[in-house]
């Protein structure tokens, strides 16, 4: 039998603005009870529904009224609503089920919704792209009625949904529909010999690895650019200078034969797209297709071509993703009958971090060229025999490196 041992409240006056604190010491006590004495204490009415069972026993001193309370409630597993001076009391699970209802109440009530139509025309964004990532968000978005449908004809979005839906569903498209930053390339790509290069000021030694590594970005090159003895070898510099001044020091360098501009490529792209552009030869060569000596024409490129992918960071640096390729027919061998034809390959390939305006300079190919001259007496060193006392021939070996100079600018919204 269910035995109350001791119940003492701290009384006080009702008229009280914050009530004091009590002390309630129960064992094996109906929950009903304990919430009966603390309503009493506070002068309201209480409603316990069915399901509120169970007993309880406590020992506390000096606690708030709204402490007690919610310690009571805690321990029961149960939820409380008041109107006005009147406690309702009711087990948890059913403020679950309630909340459970009122959610499916609502989704029966976006059921019954009529559809709409809306047709979103895309101005910069491209609609098979964009209609992929709302595909990822629909649930976010979209009801599970609503259906999006692209249209690569006008390069808009064809939304059905209820009203609502299609108002947050057309401003996240709002917010993808933006036009990416634009950046100009301005290249030369150039044969030159050291010496002109050093006229230019481009220098290959960097003064530190840290230096190195902050100019590659995110590569992981460890090639030392001062060590001559290797075959080949790759250099990187910034430089510092007008991209006007660059163009007339080099027109000057190739009127002299000092440098070849190869090409001078501009280029006009956007915030991670690709720009590229090549120029060359294809070297068709027969490929062998099946067992029965039957073969087929293919082609090799022998171009020299230069991709580029930009990504405007934060700071408005910008990171070049660098493949440049200058390939050239090479000597001619022959198999049997058949005369082919290799393909010289020199390539670069790196991603570098650069301020806006700035010039970039890359090299590391390196071609040879051999070349005789002769010095010798007007007639007297054409001569058979004795003219070679009246004539000096020396062989000059030239060295010149294929350099790429790459400015990119920002271009205002």
């Amino acid at each position: 039998m269910l035995r109350l041992l001791c119940l003492w409240l701290v009384l006080i006056t009702p008229t009280h603005a914050k009530p004091l604190p009590l002390s309630l010491t129960f064992d094996q006590t109906p929950v009903e009870q304990v919430l009966q004495a603390l309503a009493d204490y506070q002068q309201l009415n209480l409603v316990v529904s069915p399901g509120v069972e169970g007993t309880l026993s406590l020992r506390l001193h000096q606690v708030p009224w709204e402490q007690a309370l919610s310690l009571v409630l805690k321990t029961g597993d149960l939820s409380m609503e008041q109107e006005g001076n009147v406690l309702l009391i009711y087990p948890h699970s059913r403020q679950q089920e309630k909340q459970r209802a009122a959610a499916a109440q609502r989704e029966a009530d976006k059921l019954s919704l009529p559809l709409q139509t809306r047709h979103i025309r895309l101005k910069y964004a491209d609609a098979g792209t964009v209609n992929s990532s709302l595909q990822s968000e629909r649930q976010h978005l979209m009801t599970p009625r609503g259906s999006h449908t692209p249209d690569a004809r006008t390069n808009s979005i064809l939304l059905r949904d209820t009203a609502a839906a299609l108002d947050q569903t057309v401003r996240w498209l709002r917010q993808l529909d933006v036009p990416l930053a634009q950046v100009e390339l301005a290249a030369h790509i150039v044969n030159i010999s050291e010496e002109s290069l050093r006229e230019l000021g481009v220098s290959w030694g960097l003064n530190s690895e840290a230096q190195l590594s902050d100019t590659l970005g995110l590569s992981q090159l460890r090639v030392n650019p001062r060590d001559n003895r290797l075959a080949g070898r790759i250099g990187f510099n910034l430089a510092r200078m007008d991209a006007g001044l660059l163009e007339l020091e080099l027109s000057a360098l190739e009127q002299e034969n000092q440098a070849d501009i190869i090409a001078s490529p501009r280029l006009l792209t956007s915030h991670q797209q690709t720009a590229s552009i090549k120029q060359g030869t294809e070297i068709p060569y027969e490929v062998a297709s099946g067992g029965n000596g039957a073969t087929s024409l293919e082609f090799k490129e022998a171009v020299l071509g230069m991709e580029v992918t930009p990504e405007i960071q934060a700071d408005r640096r910008i990171l070049l993703k660098l493949h440049i390729t200058h390939n050239l027919p090479g000597q001619a061998l022959r198999r049997g009958e058949s005369e082919l034809l290799t393909v010289n390959k020199q390539e670069i390939k790196t991603q570098v971090i650069v301020n806006d305006g700035q010039t970039l300079a890359l090299g590391g190919i390196f071609q040879q060229q051999s070349a005789v001259a002769s010095n010798r007496v007007p007639l007297l060193g054409d001569l058979p025999g004795i003219g070679r006392l009246f004539r000096h021939d020396r062989r000059e070996q030239k060295r010149r490196e294929l350099v790429i100079f790459i400015t990119p600018r920002l271009l205002s919204d």
